[in-house]
């Protein structure tokens, strides 16, 4: 009864600390994104929307955030609230996100999803 009991509390303990170093991953790739996305008028970096379960339509043409903390608090957010079932997604839905992730820009001339996604596998042992 007791093994039993045990291993309960350990699936349990243990579901809870995977959610968290996900989420954690989440948090930081996110962030990782938004502050190499490149800066002129900070309408790219305020455009990163998360979403959970599909990704996001929204386009925030307006709103400008040089400083990337708008966008990354919402990824944040997002991902905390996730309960890592589905997908989470960070959507940038200005007209000049893909040439800005493929060099258009010499702030960021490698990207900055492909170069986020690169440093959180080689850091995390995701080869």
């Amino acid at each position: 009864m007791s093994f039993s009991i045990d291993l309960s509390r350990f699936k349990v303990k243990s579901e809870q600390q995977m959610k968290t170093v996900i989420q954690k991953i989440t948090m930081e790739a996110f962030e990782r994104v938004v502050l190499k996305t490149p800066v002129d008028t900070g309408r790219a970096r305020a455009n990163w929307s998360p979403s959970i379960g599909a990704p996001t339509a929204a386009s925030y043409p307006e709103r400008m955030d040089k400083s990337g903390g708008v966008s990354i608090a919402a990824a944040q957010r997002a991902a905390f609230d996730w309960n890592c079932i589905g997908s989470i997604f960070l959507c940038n839905n200005v007209n000049y996100i893909l040439p800005l992730e493929y060099g258009s820009s010499r702030q960021a001339p490698a990207g900055m999803v492909r170069v986020t996604l690169g440093e959180i596998s080689a850091h995390y042992g995701g080869r």
